[in-house]
Parts: structure tokens; sequence; C-alpha cells
């Protein structure tokens, strides 16, 4: 199998890039396997496909750097997040650090709960839900060839005041995804399975792509 470091510590975004990359014959890892002590960028681009990129080629450039005696075969990154259409597109690039830049906490449960305060001041009631659409862009540079592929990938849906299941992260438990013919899932991403998620989901989009590139 050939070996890909993602740029991330995210056990949950690690986990989705294995389920959809191992079967087509990637083994899917952290960069910080092997650099454990690997800075973040600051992502200071303004769209998501830049930040991946950027991300991409810092992780890359700090590998070549370390000079170590085995390299991955491809590293790869993500950006991705939430736009909701009421609050203007946010959280979108800010989606990670929404609560923070608002100084009311940090982590993916305060996120979620910024996101409920924000909807509630725009009117939004509890039992009805507004729209939304998750992205994601993968930016992915081949080590060996030096080739460079990326994707950008959107999942509609609608987002609720309610959380609601266990799975997934980030806002999963808030976002009800689009399915066949404009319909709303009665279950929200973190209330799927995986390969139901995976299948509706940005990043699984996203992933598709890559991997038919790949």
């Amino acid at each position: 199998m050939k070996t890909m470091a993602v740029a991330t510590g995210n056990p949950h975004k690690l986990q989705e890039f294995s389920e959809i990359l191992a079967p087509l014959g990637w083994r899917v890892a952290s960069i910080r396997d092997w650099l454990p002590m690997v800075p973040e960028p600051d992502e200071t681009e303004p769209d998501f496909a830049g930040n991946a990129a950027l991300k991409c080629r810092f992780a890359v450039a700090v590998l070549r750097e370390a000079r170590l005696a085995s390299l991955p075969d491809a590293v790869a990154a993500d950006d991705s997040g939430l736009a909701v259409n009421v609050l203007g597109g946010a959280p979108g690039v800010y989606s990670a650090r929404f609560a923070e830049i608002a100084g009311h906490g940090i982590g993916d449960a305060d996120n979620r709960r910024e996101l409920v305060r924000r909807l509630r001041l725009c009117g939004l009631h509890e039992g009805f839900t507004t729209l939304a659409a998750f992205a994601c862009a993968i930016h992915v540079q081949d080590l060996s060839q030096g080739l460079q592929h990326h994707s950008l990938a959107w999942c509609e849906g609608r987002v609720g005041l309610m959380e609601r299941g266990s799975g997934g992260f980030g806002y999963d438990s808030l976002f009800f995804p689009l399915v066949n013919a404009g319909q709303v899932c009665d279950k929200t991403f973190a209330e799927l399975p995986s390969d139901t998620k995976h299948a509706l989901s940005h990043r699984g989009k996203a992933l598709c792509l890559l991997a038919q590139k790949l």
C-alpha cells in the first residue's frame, strides 16, 4: 500500500480519510507520525482551497527540511467548514475557530453553541431549520513525482438548533444533508452510519474526486 501523510492531528478527519482511501490502496496516517512536533501554519487564505494548498505545501516543506530516512508517498491537507445562508456564509473558513474568535470558548462544542446563539439572534426557533452547506477542499502532493492534485466538494443541507446524534464531529450533530431530489434527510450527519455519511458528505465527495486523480 502507498502511504499518505495528512497534515492534521484530528483523529476524526484521519478516520474518514482512511475509510475512503484504504480500499483504494492507501494507508493514511497523520503527519505527526513523521514529525511529532510539527507546527500548524496560520490559515491566511480567504477560501477553503487556498488554505488546503497552504497547509499541504507547508507540511511538504517541513518534511523535506527534516531530511528523514523514510518519507510518505504523498502528503495531503484539507480545509473544510460550514456556510450558513442567514449568517452571510459564516462561519466559513473560520468554522474551527468560530467561538474562539467571538470570545466564547474553544473547540467543537463551543463552536456549536456559538452557531446556535447566532441562529437564535437571527430569529430561528426550535423545531425549524435554515439553509446551510458544508465545503471541503483537499490538496495532495505526490512526493515521488512532484504532482499536485486538488478537489473541492460541497454538501447542501440545513442546520437546526438542537443537537442530534453522537457520531461525527464539528457541526455534524446540527446538520441535515440533502439527499435524492433535494429532499432533506431526517437524520443529522451525527446520526448516520459512516458509509451513508461518506456518500453524502463534502469530505466523502472531495475524497472520491481525489481518488480518481490518484
